[in-house]
């Protein structure tokens, strides 16, 4: 279930439930695809909410207009100081999807595969 979403210009950034906590997922405004490989997990979810909105905030400053360019900028600025505080105070950098996948893999005890 999307718990809430912020937009950029190309991408939507959702923010569901996860057995681990609150997953971002990164969807494409064109195809409503999923990007797999854009999947980061919080504990927490005003954490994942300000990762969100600071993801938003980058897809639309690198996509801006060259008149829109410094007003973006501010925009991402706040966004990242206020993801960056968030995520001190509260102890919650994310863990991307892969590194989640690897854990479960290594939990139902398949044998790991040698690193090339």
């Amino acid at each position: 279930m999307i718990l809430a979403a912020c937009e950029g210009r190309q991408w939507q950034y959702e923010i569901a439930d996860h057995a681990d906590g609150y997953v971002v997922l990164m969807r494409d405004l064109a195809t409503g695809d999923v990007d797999a490989e854009f999947v980061t997990v919080f504990r927490t979810m005003p954490v994942a909410l300000a990762f969100a909105q600071m993801s938003a905030a980058f897809d639309r400053f690198a996509s801006a207009e060259e008149d829109d360019e410094a007003e973006e900028a501010a925009d991402l600025e706040d966004c990242e100081r206020a993801f960056i505080d968030l995520s001190s105070r509260l102890h919650d950098g994310g863990t991307m999807g892969s590194t989640i996948e690897a854990w479960e893999v290594q939990r139902a005890g398949e044998p790991r595969r040698a690193l090339h």
